[in-house]
C-alpha cells in the first residue's frame, strides 16, 4: 500500500512539474510587450523580429535593429574585400575576434558588431519571436578599439603616400588610406548612436575629407594611354577610358600605365533555324607599368545573337563593358594595393 501511495505521489509531482514547465514556456516574455522594461534604453539598443524559425526571426530582428542606423557612406563592390586585405598588415581585426563578439551583416556596406539575441518565444500560431540587442557600453568599447586600430593603419598609409616620389605609389597609399577611412566613417556613424560620449572623446589624428581630396589629387597624376588593335569605332577604347577616368586617372601620351590589346568581332553561323545572327568576340588586353611589365590582363571570348549583325555586336560590346568595369578594374586595383602591402 505504501509503495502504491509513493508511486502515485511521484506521478503527481512529475505532472505538476511538467505543467509548470509548459506554463513557463508558454508565458510571453516581458520583452515581447515592452523591451525597455527588460533592456533599459540607456544601456541597450533593441529590436524584435519574428519568423517561421529562430534563424529567420534573428535575421528580421537584426534587420529591424539596422533601421536605427543610417549610413550615407558610398562604397563599391570590392570595398569590403579590399578593406580586409589592407588591414591584414595591421593589428588583429574584429572579424578575427569571434569569441568576443557577434557580427551581423546588414547591407553590403554596413556591419553591426556585438549583436546579441534573447531566448526565442514561440506563440500559439507557431511564429518564433526573438529580441536583438546591443549593450551600449560594451559595444562602444569594441567600436572604440576598432576605430583606433583603423586610424593607426590610415596614418601609416598617409605617411607612406607623403614620402612617395612615384605617382603610382603615392596614389596607391592615399587610396588605401581612403578605403580604410571609409570604413571608419561607417563605424563612427554607428558609434554616434550606440555611445555618443565614446565618440566625442575620440582623437583620430586625420581628417576624412582631406584624405578624399589628397586621393583625388594623386589620381590626376596617374596618366594612361591605349593602343587597341582593330577597334575601328573606338568602342572598346571608350569603355577602357571610362573605367580609368572613374578611378580619377587622366589619359595622356606621357603615361604611366599603357593598355595594349586587340578586339575582333566575327559573324558566325551556328546552324540554327531561327533568324538570329550571331557574333563571336575575342578581346585581349594587357596593362603595363612604366617598366613594360604586365600588371593586369583580361581575356574574354564569347558570342551574342540578335536580329541583325550590328545589334548582335552591340550586345557583345555590352558584355565586354561589364568585364572591363569589374574584372579589369579589380585587377588594376589589386596591383595598386600590392604596391603598399
Amino acid at each position: 500500500m505504501k509503495k502504491t501511495l509513493f508511486f502515485i505521489m511521484a506521478v503527481l509531482v512529475l505532472i505538476s512539474c511538467a505543467v509548470q514547465a509548459k506554463s513557463k514556456k508558454d508565458k510571453k516574455p516581458d520583452w515581447l510587450e515592452n523591451p525597455k522594461s527588460v533592456y533599459s534604453e540607456q544601456l541597450y539598443l533593441t529590436a524584435i523580429g519574428e519568423g517561421d524559425s529562430r534563424n529567420e526571426a534573428e535575421n528580421y530582428a537584426a534587420g529591424n535593429l539596422a533601421k536605427i542606423f543610417e549610413t550615407r557612406v558610398q562604397t563599391d563592390e570590392t570595398y569590403s574585400q579590399r578593406y580586409q586585405e589592407l588591414m591584414k598588415g595591421g593589428k588583429t581585426t574584429f572579424e578575427e575576434e569571434a569569441d568576443v563578439q557577434k557580427m551581423v551583416n546588414l547591407q553590403a556596406e554596413q556591419t553591426l558588431y556585438n549583436v546579441q539575441f534573447s531566448d526565442s518565444y514561440t506563440d500559439q500560431y507557431g511564429r518564433v519571436h526573438v529580441l536583438a540587442y546591443l549593450n551600449r557600453f560594451k559595444t562602444g568599447e569594441l567600436y572604440e578599439e576598432k576605430i583606433n586600430t583603423n586610424a593607426d593603419r590610415i596614418l601609416f598609409f598617409l605617411d607612406l603616400g607623403d614620402a612617395a616620389s612615384d605617382p603610382l605609389m603615392r596614389y596607391a597609399a592615399y587610396n588605401a588610406a581612403k578605403t580604410i577611412s571609409l570604413n571608419n566613417e561607417i563605424l563612427l556613424s554607428q558609434l554616434d548612436i550606440i555611445s555618443p560620449d565614446t565618440k566625442e572623446f575620440l582623437d583620430l589624428g586625420y581628417n576624412h575629407d582631406e584624405i578624399v581630396k589628397m586621393n583625388a589629387m594623386a589620381a590626376k597624376e596617374v596618366k594612361f594611354a591605349m593602343n587597341i588593335g582593330n577597334d575601328q569605332e573606338n568602342k572598346i577604347g571608350i569603355l577602357i577610358e571610362d573605367m580609368f577616368t572613374d578611378l580619377g586617372f587622366v589619359m595622356s601620351s606621357d603615361n604611366l600605365l599603357l593598355v595594349e590589346g586587340e578586339i575582333t568581332f566575327e559573324q558566325t553561323d551556328l546552324g540554327r533555324e531561327d533568324d538570329n545572327i550571331f557574333v563571336r568576340y575575342d578581346l585581349q588586353l594587357k596593362v603595363k607599368d612604366p617598366e613594360g611589365i604586365v600588371v593586369a590582363a583580361l581575356t574574354e571570348k564569347g558570342r551574342e545573337g540578335h536580329k541583325t549583325y550590328l545589334e548582335a555586336r552591340e550586345r557583345a560590346v555590352r558584355a565586354l563593358e561589364k568585364k572591363i568595369r569589374t574584372s579589369l578594374k579589380d585587377r588594376i586595383i589589386s596591383y595598386l594595393d600590392s604596391l603598399v602591402l
